[in-house]
């Protein structure tokens, strides 16, 4: 007979949480019943703590079922299904976070192109804290509005921080001008 190892709590818990803190043979969740983990090959059989060999389950579903194995394989199925629906979860959550990043350096590069407008018309560079402020108006008016908004700040005022000072008041009229015009 194999000897029987504790299973980690951070495994317990990946289980719960894979099979979305369900008993896998009876259908009721926490806190209606307290659950266990469950070996789908029993210990007595040489079962593993693997996680591909364990599965959720209440106290009386796990206690009546003992160390015999289903004759069906739907809680195998179904936590087959699941670790799929994981593995989907985590590649579109790691496409997300890909996707930010790029965001991030398209912005960056946009503000880039902005700082060159300021520093070919008044030699001038931003802060971080104009960094941000630009960042901040992009994400609300989009790079071609501040970019068109800049130019003209940069025709009407002579000074670089008036000229940034009025930004934002530049593209917020434009953008009442462009939806008069439209509506």
């Amino acid at each position: 007979m194999a000897e029987r190892k504790q299973i980690p709590k951070s495994v317990r818990f990946d289980v719960f949480k894979r099979d979305g803190f369900t008993c896998q043979y009876c259908g009721k969740m926490a806190p209606d019943v307290i659950l266990e983990i469950d070996h789908i090959k029993p210990v007595s059989d040489a079962g593993d703590n693997n996680i591909l060999n364990l599965v959720t389950s209440c106290r009386d579903c796990n206690r009546g079922k003992g160390s015999r194995t289903l004759s069906d394989n739907s809680a195998i199925k179904k936590q087959q299904k699941t670790l799929a629906e994981m593995h989907e979860r985590k590649e579109q959550l790691t496409m997300m976070l890909e996707w930010k990043k790029e965001m991030s350096l398209l912005t960056e590069s946009q503000v880039d192109a902005l700082q060159e407008l300021i520093s070919n018309e008044y030699n001038s560079h931003f802060t971080d804290s104009g960094r941000k402020g630009i960042k901040l108006l992009i994400s609300r008016f989009g790079f071609l509005e501040v970019y068109s908004a800049l130019e003209t700040a940069t025709l009407q005022y002579s000074d670089c921080e008036e000229a940034l000072r009025k930004l934002g008041g530049i593209c917020f009229n434009r953008k009442i001008k462009r939806e008069e015009e439209d509506g």
